[in-house]
Parts: C-alpha cells; structure tokens; sequence
C-alpha cells in the first residue's frame, strides 16, 4: 500500500523528512512510507 494518489501526503513527503512525515501521519506506517519512496523512485 501507498499514498501517491493522495496530493496533500504527496507535498509533505517531497517537503518532510522520514522522521517529520511519519510524525505527522501516525497512520502511516513505514512500510507504506518505504513502499511509497520505492514506487516514486522509479517515476
């Protein structure tokens, strides 16, 4: 699972570091975070 549909997410994990983000999405886990960073590295 990701969140690369969700926009406002999108902002903040381009702006945010790891820390800062999953801080402020405590339902975000870090493997959605991972899985996320994985897919958007091979856009």
């Amino acid at each position: 699972m990701n969140f690369l549909q969700d926009t406002s997410k999108m902002i903040d994990f381009i702006t945010l570091s790891k820390a800062e983000f999953l801080k402020l999405y405590p339902q975000i886990t870090e493997e959605q975070y991972h899985n996320t960073v994985a897919i958007f590295n091979l856009s």
